[in-house]
């Protein structure tokens, strides 16, 4: 008797279960970029306890570059996408978490991080 009780609990499941799913469920449409009070996050990139960030201004346009995790004598910098390179901005930290650049064109900026520790990231 227990043993049709749980055959007939598990046939129930697996109908349930087949009938509420798709035999081949369609792939994840791709995720809403992220906005919180009017920017936009375009990319990320993490590593050493750090997360830099690319965020565009949805009033405007333009973009900057934000390192959370900051430590004292890490480097933030904003430039130009193609070579040769130049650095339009450069941030270092003197003990604060958050550094952000100011906001420049939205041309595919590069940039990029130089940690205190040595490491370095880069979008």
């Amino acid at each position: 008797m227990m043993k049709k009780l749980a055959a007939a609990a598990f046939i129930a499941f697996a109908v349930t279960t087949a009938v509420g799913a798709p035999a081949s469920a369609a792939p994840s449409a791709a995720a809403a970029p992220v906005t919180i009070e009017g920017f936009t996050l375009l990319k990320q990139t993490s590593g050493y306890g750090r997360t830099l960030r690319l965020w565009q201004n949805t009033g405007n346009g333009l973009v900057h570059g934000n390192l959370s995790g900051a430590q004292y004598g890490d480097q933030l910098y904003i430039g130009n996408c193609c070579y040769p390179y130049v650095t339009y901005e450069t941030v270092t930290s003197t003990g604060q978490y958050e550094l952000n650049t100011q906001e420049y064109g939205n041309y595919g900026p590069r940039i990029g991080g130089v940690l205190a520790n040595g490491g370095q990231l880069y979008l």
